[in-house]
């Protein structure tokens, strides 16, 4: 082997160590994300069967009053309490005549149109912190200025965004939610849809919401890179 041929060498042997590197810990965080689904399914197909009591069997209120058949699927420690707030709509231009708000983002206007209607941007603004509790029918959440309760069954949407951060919208009153962080955010959304899913007895969709997410996962397993050829 040449001196040029040896250099080659020893840089594509630097290269596959690197890829090696990587391909392990892409395998790692993907076996670990495997893992947890699987052990999501566990709870899920459990909690169906009427063994939900098996992986819930903290008793503990923390401060909450429980009803006779409520008990704590999560409790959440200093959680930040979400409102979500939106600025007035707008109509710019033309001639709008009477214009009055009707529900959400719609607006009519009376009389002859030729402007534009601008709807008020969105923001969440973070006004109290406190503790929560998911349960098998609510979340509620106590803080230093206000509390608040969430029930599932009358619920229309919850909405888990970046940063660690759930919303949740209520057949009346304005949309609110609660911030947890990044870090454990997997697990507390797993919770809140499972404590979702057995209010409201959809705990077989629920478990195929998780399958599908298993079959996209097992997609995207890595692959180990290719052994550099000899001559």
């Amino acid at each position: 082997m040449g001196i040029f041929s040896t250099i080659k060498q020893r840089a594509a042997n630097k290269a596959l160590a690197r890829a090696n590197q990587q391909y392990g810990q892409e395998l790692a965080n993907w076996t670990k994300d495997s893992a947890a689904i699987e052990e999501m399914l566990t709870v899920v197909r459990d909690c169906a069967a009427g063994k939900a009591r098996d992986h819930f069997v903290d008793n503990g209120d923390y401060g909450f009053m429980l009803k006779a058949d409520e008990y704590a699927i999560a409790q959440l420690q200093g959680v930040m309490y979400l409102e979500v707030v939106k600025a007035p709509t707008r109509y710019s231009g033309g001639y709008g005549g009477v214009s009055f708000p009707l529900f959400g983002r719609v607006r009519i206007n009376t009389g002859r149109t030729g402007g534009q209607i601008i709807p008020g941007e969105e923001s969440i603004d973070v006004t109290d912190s406190g503790n929560a509790l998911i349960t098998n029918t609510r979340i509620m959440f106590a803080g230093t200025k206000r509390t608040h309760e969430w029930k599932f069954d009358k619920m229309m949407s919850c909405s888990h965004l970046d940063g660690g951060m759930t919303i949740f919208a209520m057949n009346t009153g304005k949309p609110a939610g609660l911030g947890y962080g990044d870090g454990h955010a997997t697990e507390v959304q797993f919770r809140i849809e499972l404590a979702a899913a057995m209010a409201l007895g959809t705990l077989e969709r629920y478990e195929g919401e998780l399958l599908a997410e298993k079959t996209q996962l097992e997609t995207t397993k890595p692959v180990a890179p290719a052994p550099i050829a000899t001559a």
